[in-house]
């Protein structure tokens, strides 16, 4: 992986979720975009309060039951120690999480409006996914080639 260039080798572009605590729509993104794009896409995530990591296990649960992906190494992380400048692009889980970002960073925000599951049922983890691999299937990532 790549520390300091926007890119880990031709065609490859990098891509951060971020949400409130790292534990629910952002690691379903992380995880979702892997899958979609593979080694073409170097997909991370961050939060602007990480929670504990336990927080995140229905997030991996869902991940694993209906998708069959596997996060249970997910370690939640605070956005503030992530080089925002090393990603081609961010994206903001939705426009709250964009406007704290856009106070830490003059770097273009992509903004989704996903609702935060967290606290709610396996059933609406499993909406709240799906939901993200809709906009998942929306990026602009299809077109890039590997050269």
């Amino acid at each position: 992986m790549d520390k300091n260039s926007k890119t880990s080798h031709a065609g490859t572009v990098s891509v951060l979720f971020v949400c409130a605590g790292n534990t629910c729509r952002s690691v379903m993104a992380e995880a979702l975009t892997r899958r979609r794009f593979g080694d073409a896409v170097r997909a991370t995530s961050a939060g602007l309060r990480p929670q504990r990591p336990e927080d995140a296990k229905n997030a991996i649960e869902t991940l694993k039951a209906e998708f069959n992906l596997d996060a249970s190494g997910h370690i939640p992380r605070n956005v503030r120690d992530v080089d925002l400048e090393s990603f081609d692009c961010v994206v903001a889980m939705d426009k709250t999480v964009a406007k704290d970002l856009k106070a830490i960073t003059k770097r273009t925000i992509i903004m989704w409006q996903i609702e935060d599951p967290w606290g709610d049922d396996l059933y609406e983890y499993k909406q709240c996914a799906l939901r993200i691999m809709q906009q998942v299937s929306r990026l602009p990532f299809g077109s890039q080639s590997g050269a």
